[in-house]
């Protein structure tokens, strides 16, 4: 009975500081409230990422694994943060491995697998109610970001924005982000950006030119054949595989180079400098 009645004060408590004693503070609460600001005049946030979404819709549409440090640079530019979560079903093998990658930026890494072993994807359910809660429990929190491109996440935001007076900002993927959530939404990214996808291009190239490195192959790796092995790849668009070359060169990492004598030199022959790639931290013996 005592446990009865301690719930139902707490849902009293809750209902209270949603919509107030009275009509007028009740009114005062459904407005929007003006956002305050934190550290550096930026609002304090808490931060829901779907990762199942960021990783599998990022290596479906572009072939590359999410840039992690580049995006939560970007932003503590928008937002001072103050708690991020990452939701997925770590079960999955690839995603298991993306825990030590996360690890640095949160320790708040929460598996949505399901307890009792079915397939069903419960990601949605538990991310929804880890912001509902935050919604209604954290005074402090000024503004929410999300990690999603799923429509389904269009009336929280909604709700947040509107009801509740909150910044909402969004990320998602291109091709994988729905309008509507777009449109509840205070500000949103889509990702992966021109540098990000140049870095798969850049990726492919490097192991390409290693490949016939350590093969010693008497095939030397000229402009157009390197274009035409890495093309291959049907998730890679020629046209950029030409434009990544193109800047590779311009930045002195890669050389262009006419080998053998008159009548007979093979023209465009590419050369790496290793030490120089990795120095700019576009290449690195991991990939």
């Amino acid at each position: 009975m005592l446990r009865i009645i301690v719930l139902r004060k707490e849902v009293q408590r809750v209902i209270l500081r949603l919509f107030g004693k009275g009509n007028d503070e009740r009114e005062r609460k459904m407005l929007p409230a003006p956002i305050k600001t934190g550290k550096e005049g930026l609002p304090t946030a808490a931060v829901f990422v779907d990762y199942e979404h960021w990783y599998i819709s990022l290596n479906n549409n572009y072939g590359i694994r999410p840039n992690i440090k580049a995006w939560f640079e970007d932003l503590q530019n928008r937002v001072n943060v103050k708690e991020v979560m990452f939701f997925a079903d770590f079960s999955h093998k690839n995603l298991a491995d993306e825990i030590g990658r996360i690890r640095p930026y949160t320790n708040k890494i929460i598996d949505t697998r399901s307890p009792n072993g079915t397939k069903k994807d419960f990601t949605d359910f538990i991310v929804l109610d880890n912001i509902y809660q935050k919604a209604l429990l954290a005074d402090d929190i000024e503004a929410f970001v999300l990690f999603s491109g799923d429509g389904h996440f269009s009336s929280v935001t909604a709700f947040l924005k509107n009801i509740y007076g909150k910044e909402v900002g969004v990320y998602a993927i291109k091709g994988c982000f729905s309008k509507q959530l777009m449109e509840t939404s205070t500000w949103t990214v889509s990702l992966p950006d021109e540098a990000d996808v140049y870095g798969l291009y850049y990726r492919k190239i490097f192991e390409h030119l290693k490949n016939e490195e350590n093969k010693h192959s008497k095939n030397l790796p000229t402009f157009n054949k390197v274009v035409d092995a890495v093309a291959k790849d049907k998730k890679l668009e020629r046209k950029k595989i030409i434009a990544a070359l193109d800047r590779l060169i311009a930045e002195d990492v890669i050389s262009k180079r006419n080998l053998g004598g008159r009548g007979n030199a093979t023209k465009d022959v590419l050369f790496v400098d290793w030490d120089l790639a990795e120095s700019k931290g576009l290449y690195s013996a991991e990939f």
